[in-house]
């Protein structure tokens, strides 16, 4: 199955319900050189696949670092160097197979790099699809701060459900995908999600095929949106003392639930935040703030990423976008001392 995806006045052709061998056919790349950019686990694991996947080119290898933004300032660097070798004169198809960070540093490079060249994504995870819907490709010198910026699509996305994780914290990665989406965009998806998706145990023999088409169409109306939603929040964990207490998924977690309860006091929402924290525990997301990092020194650092402007995005209620609003110190205290009595009481 195909669909066409748009944003930013480019377009993407995303092919899904299908492995690789029946997708991609040889003809798609006649006469170029296959460059692959990936993680060192994704290299680990699907190296003879794409071999045989690509079995008549030529096919490179950059493999970076495992960690989720794989697009620094030194990775960049260090795939320019890379490329030094290839010839100018030659055609190359370059695919992104791995991480959020790696596909960003992929569609980066394809857009300002001298060889002449093709841009596909071939998710390993639905963080990682969401990320190649998304136009905005940037380098950073660190999370929080993006020194390099362009836009770019990839020429086509090819969704093979069986080179997504399997293990339960790839899993619980996908779904926190699917949770923000439905948190920012669709209350009634986040219904859907809490019935399908109501324990660990159905969450690993449940897939997310029939969600497919409904996130991608929600990416196209607001992937900004969605990939900000907590964003700040999980950026401050970075600046903060212990921070490194948590992995990079986790800070994105969080931050993407510290966002929550405070958009929650802001618009004094009705919502049920207790029996959201519940669904969440018992499908084995870590909720509580952990006790080495220190809530008043990270609640600076989210005042300090704000900065002058002062404002975030908030939802007026869950899954109803709203206007961005002014960040004040009261309001932080009071939505972390609200998350944290709900958390003591569970």
């Amino acid at each position: 199955m195909q669909m066409t995806y748009q944003q930013a006045g480019l377009a993407t052709t995303i092919t899904y319900g299908e492995i690789l061998t029946s997708s991609i056919q040889p003809a798609m790349y006649q006469d170029k050189a296959v460059i692959v950019i990936t993680n060192q686990r994704y290299y680990d694991h699907f190296f003879e696949k794409i071999q045989g996947v690509f079995a008549e080119a030529t096919v490179d290898w950059y493999i970076c670092r495992n960690q989720l933004y794989a697009n620094t300032l030194d990775e960049w660097m260090g795939l320019l160097d890379y490329l030094d070798r290839f010839s100018t004169q030659k055609e190359y198809l370059i695919i992104a197979i791995g991480n959020v960070g790696v596909v960003e540093l992929t569609g980066f490079l394809q857009k300002v790099s001298l060889l002449k060249s093709t841009f596909w994504v071939i998710p390993v995870s639905f963080q990682s699809y969401a990320q190649a819907l998304v136009a905005a490709r940037t380098i950073c010198r660190q999370p929080s701060l993006a020194i390099l910026k362009q836009l770019n699509l990839p020429e086509n996305i090819f969704l093979d459900q069986t080179m997504l994780s399997p293990q339960k914290d790839g899993r619980l990665i996908d779904l926190q995908v699917f949770i923000r989406t439905a948190v920012v965009c669709d209350y009634p998806l986040l219904q859907r999600l809490f019935k399908e998706y109501p324990n660990q145990k159905q969450l690993q023999v449940t897939n997310f095929t029939a969600l497919i088409e409904e996130l991608t169409d929600y990416y196209q109306e607001a992937s900004e949106e969605i990939e900000s939603y907590g964003r700040v929040f999980e950026e401050a964990f970075y600046l903060t003392t212990n921070g490194h207490f948590l992995s990079e998924n986790m800070k994105r977690f969080l931050g993407f639930l510290m966002h929550f309860f405070w958009n929650a006091v802001e618009e004094s929402w009705d919502f049920r935040c207790d029996n959201f924290l519940i669904w969440l525990q018992h499908l084995g997301f870590p909720i509580q703030f952990p006790t080495q990092i220190s809530m008043a020194e990270y609640l600076e650092n989210v005042l300090t990423l704000v900065g002058e402007a002062g404002t975030l995005l908030t939802l007026r209620k869950v899954g109803e976008r709203g206007e961005a609003k002014v960040v004040t110190q009261q309001r932080l205290i009071e939505a972390f001392e609200n998350y944290q009595k709900i958390c003591e009481q569970l």
